[in-house]
């Protein structure tokens, strides 16, 4: 069993991902590892179907990430304050931005959370942790919020 020095935290700033926190600071102190926080901002495809012009287009981009920016800060200062946390934001589907970010290393550990989608959402869209627990090089925690 390799030692854990380095977690990777896949949180969603537009849901409540305080119970992801809770558990990446147990792991993190009781482990002594090293935490990195990472949220992905959705890609601009998802608003296919408007036109908007690309001034429009390029300035919510800019907008909505300042405003991600802001949110990582607050959730890092609230959730894992006093410890050295390092923050990471990405354009992108999140399981791709959580892959890709483990897949450039050094991290042992990913914990992220679980919605327990149901039914036709499940089908439609499927799960981003169950994505990411097949396709990932290194051992996935994922955490129920009603746990």
């Amino acid at each position: 069993m390799r030692t854990i020095k380095h977690i990777l935290v896949a949180v969603d700033l537009m849901e409540d991902s305080s119970f992801i926190a809770a558990y990446a600071k147990l792991f993190a102190e009781k482990l002594n590892s090293k935490i990195t926080v990472v949220y992905a901002t959705p890609p601009l495809t998802q608003y296919f179907g408007l036109y908007l012009p690309q001034d429009t287009i390029a300035k919510f981009h800019e907008e909505s990430e300042q405003g991600a920016i802001r949110e990582l800060k607050q959730f890092v200062k609230k959730h894992f304050s006093g410890m050295d946390v390092e923050q990471r934001l990405a354009n992108g589907h999140p399981q791709d931005v959580v892959l890709g970010v483990a897949k450039e290393g050094g991290y042992d550990l990913i914990i992220m959370g679980t919605h327990s989608r149901k039914g036709m959402d499940r089908i439609m869209f499927g799960s981003v942790a169950n994505h990411v627990v097949k396709q990932s090089d290194i051992p996935v925690l994922t955490v129920r919020p009603d746990l």
